[in-house]
């Protein structure tokens, strides 16, 4: 079920509670609050225990986050390009499918302008595109060599499988604690 998520935190800042207060209040874990406040997404459950304690309906709650969907996905590719050199974090699919349809245009655009334009554009997307290619198939819970698929005929076809797979619960850019 979609949650505004923006009216999550407005009511929950206008009582004055963290998440771990709200998260106590409903029963429910703090990641799952955490979750619903960051992708606007819970199971009818959760809605349920949320409207009851802030005493709203469901419907209240239930929306979507469209306004700020367009800031979202420049801000998404935005983040990507200025963490060009970050080959560590982990990327949700949203970021790096919103990244790859920049570049698959940008490159398209500017090969219609010129080759020669579109080989330099091409170099400099590059190192950002590995980047954020690595921390998706790290969030997915695969190893970024995988990559190197990406040189053998029909290799895309394999990591681009693994690029749709479903990411970790850990936020995006963020690294998960290892087990010991």
């Amino acid at each position: 079920m979609n949650i505004n998520s923006n009216r999550l935190k407005q009511l929950r800042a206008e009582r004055n509670w963290s998440q771990e207060q709200l998260s106590e209040m409903c029963g429910v874990n703090l990641r799952t609050i955490q979750r619903i406040e960051t992708r606007g997404t819970a199971s009818l459950e959760t809605a349920k225990a949320l409207a009851a304690v802030f005493e709203v309906s469901v419907d209240a709650l239930a929306g979507s986050n469209s306004a700020p969907a367009k800031n979202a996905v420049l801000q998404s590719v935005w983040a990507s390009l200025q963490n060009f050199d970050d080959f560590s974090g982990r990327a949700a699919r949203y970021e790096f499918w919103w990244f790859f349809v920049l570049f698959v245009l940008v490159l398209g655009l500017v090969e219609f302008i010129h080759p020669v334009l579109m080989s330099m554009v091409a170099i400099v997307l590059l190192l950002p595109f590995l980047a954020v290619s690595t921390r998706r198939l790290r969030d997915a819970g695969t190893s970024p060599w995988w990559q190197l698929m990406m040189l053998v005929p029909f290799g895309i076809l394999v990591v681009m499988y693994y690029w749709a797979m479903p990411g970790s619960e850990a936020p995006p850019n963020t690294e998960q604690p290892s087990d010991p």
